[in-house]
């Protein structure tokens, strides 16, 4: 699916509504998305209070990464709304469902129904401790005379 230039134009307009964009490969998501961000920044909104959800970790570096130069471009060019959201960058939720899911569970646990100290295992992290427990879990059966 390719983005038409209404899409794109009502992608960036819209601010006031949540969108989901989705599209394929070079179809110009990131390079909306990013118009998108940047609008919301220059209508007031700090980067640190805006979402954008991706689905793989690549694709959330690249548009972090075109924001912060685009942000940038438009700081030199006078937009004090730009050069000042530079500083909350790092605290926008650019990012993987993955990671946005695990960063509202560990901001809000209590609410999510959580412990407080909640933290969430990747993968090989997970691995790593369902093997030490399954190890633990087999030598304690070995060493039980009973399950001879």
């Amino acid at each position: 699916m390719t983005i038409t230039s209404d899409t794109r134009q009502t992608v960036i307009d819209n601010l006031d509504q949540t969108l989901f964009v989705e599209a394929g490969a070079g179809s110009g998501k990131t390079s909306c998305l990013v118009n998108r961000f940047v609008a919301l920044v220059e209508s007031g909104i700090r980067a640190d209070r805006i979402a954008a959800i991706t689905y793989t970790t690549k694709a959330a570096d690249e548009l972090v990464e075109r924001i912060r130069t685009r942000l940038e471009e438009r700081a030199r060019a006078g937009s004090e709304l730009c050069r000042s959201s530079l500083a909350f960058l790092d605290g926008a939720a650019i990012c993987t469902v993955h990671s946005f899911a695990q960063r509202i569970l560990t901001e809000h646990p209590i609410e999510a129904g959580l412990p407080p100290s909640v933290t969430v295992t990747d993968e090989i992290g997970a691995k790593v401790t369902f093997e030490s427990r399954w190890e633990d879990y087999v030598d304690q059966l070995l060493t039980d005379e009973s399950m001879e």
